[in-house]
C-alpha cells in the first residue's frame, strides 16, 4: 500500500495552494517532499477556471471579517495573518502578475483563470508535488497511526497528515461532489445547515415575467418584519423567476436562518435623490408635459419598461395622460420608485449558487494552522469550513488562506502554528 507523508484531498483552490505550501514546507526543513494531491475530476481547479466569468477574481484588497458571514470571530485571527499582500505576494513569486481595480477587487494581469490554475499546477509540479486525478476518495479513518484513504474503486493509501480541502456543494456542475462533508463527520466533525450562497432571491411577483432580461442600478435591501437586515448598491437583473446581479446574490447571504416567506426585498431606482426631489421632478413633468401618457411619468429617469411596471403596479390605466395624474399618486409614485417591494420566497438551487454556506464549525479547529480539534493530523481548508464571504474575491482569499496555512501546518507538525 501507498504510504504518503502528506494527502491534500481536492484539487481546488484551497487543494492546491495547501499542496505546495505542504511541498514548499518540507523542504525548508531539507526533507523529502511526499505530498499526494488527488481530485476526483479528470482534471484539477474545474471550478477555480469558472470564477469571475472566466477571468478569476482571486482576491480583494479590503479583505476583512466585515464582509464574512458564519463563524466571522474564529475567522479573524486567520484573515489578520494572511492579509492580501501576503497571498498576492505568494503568486508574485509564483510569477504571476496581478492587478486591482477601483473596486479593491484583485484579478491575474491578463484576466485568465486559465493563467491562475496553470500558474498553480507548475509551481505545485516544481514543488515535487505529485497530482493525481479520477481519485475520489469516499472514505477517511484514523488508523494505525495514520489515515486510511479510499477511492471510489476502493483503492487504499496511506498518508501520516491529511488536508481536506474537497470545497461544499454549490455550482455543482464544476466539482466532483461534496463527499468532503462525509469524509469530515467520520474522522468526528459536525456539519452546519448547509444553503447556497451568492446566488439569485426568488420572488413570485408578477411585475418579473415582463421586466425578464432588465437591468437597472438600484440600492437594493432586505427586509424581514419590517426590520432591515443589510444593503448594498449594485445592478440589479430581472429574471422570470427572481432578482439577481452581485449586490443581490450579497443579500442572499443575508436570508439564511430567517422565515424566508416573510423576507422581503426593496429597490430605490434613484437612491442618489431623496423623495422630495423625486417627488417634485415628477410634479415637473406633470406641468410641463401635462398632455403625454401617463405611462410616461418615469421615461426620463429610469428604464422604460421599468417605469411602465410602476405606473401599472399604481393601477394607472394607459389612457391616462400625465395631466389626470392627482398629487396622491405622485406622492405614491415617487415613494414607489424609492421602495419598490419584491416578496422572497428563497434563494436560488445549488446549480446556480457560487459558494456553500455553512460546514465545519471553526470552533473545531485552530484558528491559525487549521489544524482539527477532533483528530490531530487532519486539516481543513476552503470551503469545506462555515465561513462564506461576499462577492468580489472574498471567498477565494480564504481558500488561499486557508490553504497555505493548512499546507504549512501539516508539514511542520507541530511547528505549524509558529511557523505559519
Amino acid at each position: 500500500m501507498e504510504h504518503w507523508d502528506i494527502v491534500v484531498v481536492g484539487a481546488g483552490a484551497a487543494g492546491l495552494m495547501a499542496a505546495l505550501a505542504a511541498a514548499k514546507g518540507l523542504r525548508e526543513q531539507g526533507r523529502p517532499v511526499s505530498v499526494l494531491l488527488l481530485e476526483g475530476n479528470a482534471k484539477a481547479g474545474k471550478k477555480l477556471l469558472a470564477t469571475g466569468n472566466g477571468r478569476c477574481n482571486l482576491s480583494n484588497l479590503g479583505a476583512a471579517p466585515v464582509h464574512y458571514h458564519g463563524d466571522v470571530a474564529q475567522a479573524a485571527p486567520l484573515l489578520e495573518k494572511f492579509p492580501p499582500d501576503r497571498v498576492l505576494g505568494e503568486f508574485e513569486k509564483m510569477g504571476l502578475l496581478c492587478r486591482a481595480d477601483e473596486e479593491g477587487r484583485v484579478y491575474p494581469r491578463n484576466l485568465q483563470a486559465a493563467a491562475v490554475l496553470q500558474t498553480l499546477r507548475s509551481a505545485c509540479e516544481e514543488a515535487g508535488v505529485v497530482l493525481r486525478c479520477e481519485f475520489g476518495v469516499r472514505s477517511v479513518a484514523w488508523e494505525n497511526e495514520g489515515f486510511l484513504l479510499k477511492s471510489q474503486t476502493g483503492e487504499p493509501l496511506k498518508a501520516s497528515r491529511c488536508v481536506l480541502a474537497c470545497g461544499g456543494k454549490a455550482s455543482p456542475k464544476h466539482s466532483w461532489e461534496e463527499g468532503g462533508y462525509d469524509l469530515a463527520r467520520q474522522l468526528g466533525h459536525s456539519i452546519t445547515e448547509l444553503r447556497p450562497s451568492l446566488t439569485y432571491l426568488k420572488s413570485p411577483k408578477k411585475c418579473l415575467r415582463a421586466l425578464k432580461g432588465m437591468r437597472v442600478k438600484a440600492r437594493a435591501a432586505l427586509w424581514f418584519k419590517g426590520e432591515k437586515l443589510c444593503e448594498e448598491s449594485g445592478e440589479v437583473l430581472f429574471s422570470e423567476s427572481g432578482l439577481s446581479g452581485i449586490c443581490v446574490f450579497n443579500l442572499s447571504a443575508c436570508l439564511g436562518g430567517i422565515g424566508r416567506e416573510q423576507a422581503e426585498l426593496s429597490l430605490d431606482l434613484l437612491e442618489d435623490m431623496p423623495y422630495r426631489e423625486v417627488l417634485s421632478y415628477l410634479e415637473r413633468q406633470v406641468k410641463n408635459h401635462p398632455g403625454y401618457a401617463a405611462w410616461e411619468l418615469f421615461a426620463g429617469a429610469l428604464n422604460l419598461r421599468v417605469g411602465e411596471e410602476l405606473m401599472k403596479e399604481l393601477a394607472v390605466s394607459r389612457e391616462s395622460l400625465l395631466g389626470d395624474l392627482t398629487r396622491q399618486q405622485l406622492r405614491k409614485a415617487a415613494g414607489l420608485c424609492k421602495d419598490w417591494r419584491f416578496p422572497v420566497t428563497g434563494t436560488g438551487g445549488w446549480e446556480n449558487a457560487q459558494v456553500t454556506a455553512g460546514g465545519v464549525p471553526l470552533a473545531e479547529v485552530d484558528s491559525l494552522t487549521m489544524e482539527s480539534k477532533k483528530r490531530p493530523g487532519l486539516y481543513l481548508a476552503g470551503e469545506l469550513l462555515n465561513l462564506d464571504g461576499d462577492c468580489g474575491g472574498y471567498n477565494l482569499h480564504w481558500a488561499w488562506a486557508t490553504g497555505m496555512a493548512a499546507g504549512r501546518s501539516a508539514a511542520w507538525g507541530k511547528k505549524g502554528k509558529r511557523s505559519c
